[in-house]
């Protein structure tokens, strides 16, 4: 007799699991193969401590034999024995050290991850900072061979004076402390050598990753709401640019105009073209602390909250305003000058967003503050976040109770990590995504508001960004319609007057000017007029 055949969910996922990444494997070069063996090899010694701890527990009398001898055995471990905090600290120094082991592409996602308190718990977080700026260095042997190969000369002939120890190292490059001809103090920034390469083959494997979550496996259900093929494409075409210091130069240069106007509040350092090249940089030295390191900077007699407003003002401006923005912002690439200016680093990973995006954000920023629950609907529609083939009134029915969770809770006091978990564990059975385009601009916003809470448990980012973000959406909206206006009326180009949006800029303005906002969410189906903040899509 013929045995029944196991057709369960969890099974078929599995199979398919195994068929999908046999025959992703047989595509890749055997270069890529040998790095794939590599990273399942450090994922497995990252896991067996959790399992061995696991498999540890009590579970009691009603055991199997074999499972309680098992849990005796397993009781002397190491991993076993720790205590719970103990524990998690020697794992975080672990998952340190496999991201320094895998190299550059794996660095910079645990540069990412260091200021998302949201997905991984402050220990982890808080071990994974070192990635920022203190990565093992490579020899300086090889550094002076870049930068006699780049510029022309050794660096002896270019520089009064270099520091043979780098100042500080991080995922694809190093800086080393250095003095001009006429005294001047800057700092050399010189990539890792093979970088091309390994990046190459990194993204090879992402790619098969990428293809694998947007299969949905039943076994991770939590990692639908993303566009992951376009996430993984958009990190990588920024990783690319990134790596190209010569475009570095050119962003850089395009920041100092967009804030020629912050001057008193935003310093850039000053790059020197004549010696840099698309793998060296020189640029002018800074001093200043972190915007995190809250110690030294009360020291030195600012407000660490103060400094971290002003950041998020910078970010709105650049989100709002410019559609250009610094898509790396972690404490590594920022600091608080003695003069109490931000200084502004390391402009190889940007991001853009386009005319159409931001005022889709600012068409979405308007039904809310209508409490037109369907507008945001279409704004989701044509933003990407939805795609078509939904049931609208399921989809409502949905978004109401997400709203219904929220009853009582001021606005500004919601935060990234817990509208993320809401929305993506209620829209899970619908076509809602996170387009590749907008990954970055959540993570940065995710990035910032991290960075707050490490400061202040209590930190709110919509609450520190409301009447900044009024205002550039004020200006932003008003600049759109006058666009309009003068195109139809001034140079007869045929142009549609969005006269809703006249209306909706004239509604913002006495909003932001004269009329109070309520102090919380309704629990009805809409927000309630005047609510005048709007969440960000989840991350």
């Amino acid at each position: 007799m013929s045995q029944p055949t196991d057709t369960s969910p969890e099974r078929e996922s599995l199979w398919s699991t195994v068929r999908f990444f046999w025959a992703a494997l047989r595509q890749l070069d055997w270069r890529a193969r040998r790095r794939l063996l590599r990273i399942l090899r450090l994922g497995l010694w990252l896991l067996l401590p959790y399992v061995i701890r696991s498999l540890a527990a009590d579970g009691g009398a009603s055991a199997v034999w074999w499972r309680r001898g098992l849990r005796r055995l397993l009781h002397r471990s190491t991993s076993a024995q720790a205590t719970e905090a103990a524990f998690h600290a020697g794992q975080a120094e672990r998952l340190c050290a496999a991201f320094i082991v895998l190299g550059p592409t794996f660095i910079k996602i645990g540069q990412m991850l260091s200021t998302r308190t949201d997905l991984l718990p402050l220990t982890y977080a808080q071990a994974l900072t070192v990635l920022q700026d203190e990565v093992p260095p490579f020899p300086t042997e090889v550094a002076w061979q870049r930068i006699t190969e780049e510029l022309g000369q050794p660096p002896q002939a270019l520089f009064r004076r270099i520091e043979p120890r780098p100042l500080a190292a991080a995922s694809l490059g190093q800086v080393h402390r250095a003095q001009l001809p006429d005294g001047t103090e800057v700092v050399v920034k010189i990539q890792r050598p093979n970088l091309a390469d390994i990046i190459r083959l990194d993204f090879q494997i992402l790619r098969v990753v990428a293809a694998y979550l947007e299969r949905r496996p039943t076994w991770l259900a939590g990692v639908k709401g993303a566009d992951w093929s376009g996430i993984v494409a958009e990190f990588e075409t920024m990783l690319g640019e990134e790596m190209d210091y010569e475009r570095e130069m050119e962003n850089a240069a395009r920041f100092r105009r967009n804030f020629a106007n912050w001057q008193q509040e935003v310093y850039l350092p000053r790059i020197y073209p004549e010696l840099s090249s698309r793998h060296v940089i020189t640029m002018e030295y800074i001093a200043g602390v972190k915007p995190t390191d809250a110690e030294r900077l009360r020291a030195a007699g600012f407000d660490p909250m103060q400094k971290m407003t002003l950041l998020v003002r910078t970010y709105l401006k650049q989100l709002l305003e410019d559609g250009f923005f610094h898509a790396d912002p972690h404490p590594g690439n920022l600091r608080i000058m003695a003069d109490g200016r931000l200084a502004f680093f390391d402009f190889g990973m940007v991001g853009r967003i386009t005319d159409e995006m931001r005022m889709g954000l600012l068409d979405a920023f308007f039904h809310i503050t209508d409490r037109d629950l369907m507008g945001l609907v279409g704004d989701a529609i044509a933003l990407g976040f939805l795609q078509p083939g939904y049931d609208p009134a399921a989809f409502q029915e949905a978004a109401q109770g997400i709203l219904a969770q929220y009853k009582g809770k001021k606005l500004s006091q919601l935060t990234f990590s817990e509208l993320n978990a809401t929305v993506s564990s209620t829209l899970y059975a619908y076509p809602f995504r996170i387009p590749g385009n907008f990954t970055f601009v959540v993570r940065a916003l995710m990035t910032l508001e991290g960075m707050g809470q490490s400061l202040d448990p209590n930190f709110h980012l919509f609450e520190v960004a409301r009447p900044h973000a009024k205002e550039f959406l004020l200006k932003r909206a008003t600049a759109h319609v006058r666009d309009q206006v003068l195109g139809r009326l001034l140079r007869g180009e045929e142009v549609r007057i969005g006269w809703e949006k006249i209306w909706n800029v004239a509604r913002l303005a006495y909003r932001t000017y004269f009329k109070p906002r309520p102090p919380a969410l309704s629990s009805g189906a809409a927000l309630p007029s005047g609510s005048d903040a709007s969440p960000p899509p989840p991350a």
